[in-house]
């Protein structure tokens, strides 16, 4: 699904009293599918979204290459209030890196961790909370940027775009990552 891929295309669907998100993955240019990303929560955090804000409760959002059920990436949120903590991981199990919310930024900010919790980059939006710069040792690994879905849409709807691009293609699987949490953590506050 990555493969030397640098972009990725993330598409929100809309669905009226939805519990779970549901993101279809596209190619940039010629919008063909190359996957979905499913929030697939436990089956009582699912059900305890009637009462509490989904984005207070755990879940996991997995990523699947088109006809492949076996998830390709996976994004494991904890419960959160303030601050909220997420794991990247890769097919196999190894975790990419930790994503930690900012309690205070204007636009959204999380620290990018290592394995072991170490802080070793930033994921930054802009004052709108519409761009995205990650940022690991030092180095810039990509941006995320939102696109305008048009009035209607961006009023009454909470399903965003999200152009999803990497500097080399080994770093856009924790890219996307990073993408989903903003969605998940960040823009599900809002909505």
């Amino acid at each position: 699904m990555f493969g030397q891929r640098t972009s990725i295309f993330v598409h929100e669907k809309v669905a009226f009293m939805k519990l779970c998100d549901t993101y279809d993955l596209l190619d940039p240019e010629s919008q063909v599918p190359l996957g979905q990303a499913k929030d697939e929560p436990a089956t009582w955090a699912r059900f305890a979204r009637f009462l509490v804000k989904k984005h207070m409760l755990p879940t996991t959002l997995n990523v699947y290459a088109a006809g492949n059920p076996q998830p390709q990436l996976s994004i494991h949120k904890g419960v959160g209030f303030f601050r909220t903590r997420l794991e990247v991981k890769a097919a196999d199990g190894r975790v990419l890196a930790g994503i930690r919310s900012k309690v205070f930024s204007l636009g959204g900010a999380f620290t990018i961790e290592d394995g072991s919790g170490q802080p070793v980059g930033e994921l930054k939006g802009d004052w709108k909370g519409w761009d995205y710069k990650a940022t690991v040792q030092g180095r810039q690994i990509g941006v995320v940027t939102k696109k305008w879905a048009g009035v209607l849409k961006e009023v009454f709807t909470n399903a965003d775009k999200y152009l999803v691009q990497s500097e080399r293609p080994e770093d856009l699987p924790l890219l996307l990552g990073l993408a989903l949490a903003v969605d998940v953590v960040y823009k599900e506050r809002q909505g």
